[in-house]
């Protein structure tokens, strides 16, 4: 109920702001009225003969004509600003959910520190595990820009359950997970691709999913993936 609340309010936002984009272009700015007449007139005339390179002129140039005018409203300013406020707080609220899945007291005497050898953070670039075999570490990776490939095939799983966590800004995420390895997924993407296993969605949007196999908690190696994306791709196939 608490997903469906968010998505409710994420919509109703999104109708406030055009509507509120509709009146300023009307009343408080006629010279932006008139630009986005002037590239629906070029889309429509692009559209018609768009088999033709005159026709694929008209159109793109119709439709930067309506980008223009649009970028240059006062509301969609608000609302750029009030979506990044969103996503925050959208991100802010996993955390605090994967945060309470942890044990509240630890005994420090039991714990052994650790460093993270298979993955490092950083902002961009390549990152994948070594082809060589790695031993199995719980995964917790960040990072702005790149593709990250993450292969279960070069490691042994732990008899318990194991847990990979990555944030991206934009890129793509491969996770090559073993056929007798069950998962379960919580994907967070505004704009991108989703393909795991039999499921696909093309160009999602604002997109919040979790997907468990059908045998996970009948199995001896579990894997437990949370991923959160702005912008970008997530494949996680067998392999």
């Amino acid at each position: 109920m608490f997903k469906k609340g968010n998505h409710d309010l994420l919509q109703l936002l999104l109708i406030i702001g055009a509507v509120f984009l509709l009146l300023e272009i009307i009343f408080m700015d006629p010279g932006l009225l008139f630009l986005i007449a002037l590239g629906a007139v070029g889309i429509y005339l692009g559209r018609k003969s768009f088999h033709t390179i005159t026709g694929k002129t008209i159109f793109w140039g119709g439709a930067f004509f309506i980008f223009i005018a649009v970028l240059n409203t006062f509301i969609l300013r608000i609302v750029i600003g009030a979506a990044v406020v969103y996503l925050i707080w959208h991100w802010y609220q996993q955390r605090q959910q994967e945060t309470e899945q942890k044990p509240k007291y630890v005994n420090a005497a039991d714990e052994v520190p650790y460093e993270d050898h298979v993955i490092q953070n950083k902002w961009f670039g390549k990152y994948h595990t070594t082809d060589e075999g790695f031993i199995w570490q719980d995964l917790n990776f960040q990072s702005a820009v790149g593709d990250v490939v993450i292969d279960l095939n070069d490691t042994m799983l732990p008899p318990e359950e194991a847990v990979i966590i990555i944030r991206q800004l934009a890129g793509k995420v491969t996770i090559i997970v073993p056929y007798d390895v069950e998962i379960i997924l919580d994907h967070t993407v505004v704009f991108g691709d989703i393909h795991v296993f039999d499921h696909s969605e093309a160009n999602a949007f604002n997109r919040h999913i979790q997907l468990q196999t059908k045998d996970y908690y009948a199995s001896d190696q579990r894997v437990k993936i949370f991923t959160q994306m702005i912008a970008g791709k997530l494949e996680v196939k067998r392999g």
